[in-house]
């Protein structure tokens, strides 16, 4: 259950005391050490809309993603292991995918979801047969399920992401659960990322 993931009590503090050192040292949320040294991106985090086939927009010309896409360019997304990770069994491998563009936006989520998406935020299951419904914080008051025609916007919504998941981490051989916090829970409000929880198949 995503809605139980917490890091060990100790492990919090250490990590509390890390922070306090980063945000020190950084600045706010030590964005400049996460942009910087953890992911090396000297340049902006937010692209500017460039084309592809020419210096001005044209109608033939290709603009570069400003929203999360499973076929991202190298230079706007990666993969690393959560350096702080939650506790979970030790099985199981806790990555983060970073992203240079939004991963919740209007321009990717249904109209029609976009208000329970920014509250809820996303979340799949690949590589075994995984949870449809919502998945509860602890504390709160689960919503209505969602109807038919929500539950397909809502696929369509994490559509890039599954792909994305898919091919990083094959279903052949693991077993994934992902989830894209909504933007009143992120800890790093201003880079969207991505949680991916890899639990490698045994081979029978």
């Amino acid at each position: 259950d995503l809605g139980l993931l917490k890091r060990h009590p100790d492990f919090q503090k250490r990590y509390n005391t890390w922070c306090d050192a980063v945000k020190e040292e950084y600045g706010t949320l030590g964005m400049e050490y996460l942009l910087h040294v953890r992911l090396g991106w000297a340049e902006d985090v937010k692209p500017k809309p460039t084309y592809a086939n020419s210096a001005t927009p044209s109608a033939t010309a290709t603009p570069n993603p400003m929203v999360f896409r499973a076929d991202l360019p190298e230079e706007y997304v990666k993969v690393i292991p959560n350096d702080w990770p939650y506790s979970v069994p030790l099985d199981v491998s806790h990555f983060v995918i970073w992203s240079r563009v939004p991963a919740i936006s209007s321009a990717n989520i249904p109209l029609a979801i976009y208000a329970r998406v920014k509250e809820d935020g996303l979340w799949g299951f690949t590589g075994s047969e995984g949870q449809e419904e919502a998945i509860p914080t602890v504390g709160v008051e689960p919503k209505a399920p969602m109807s038919e025609s929500e539950k397909e916007f809502f696929a369509q919504a994490c559509r890039e992401f599954e792909i994305f998941v898919k091919r990083e981490w094959s279903e052949d051989e693991w077993e994934c659960a992902w989830f894209v916090n909504p933007p009143r829970l992120q800890s790093v409000p201003g880079l969207a990322h991505i949680h991916v929880f890899a639990r490698k198949k045994k081979i029978t």
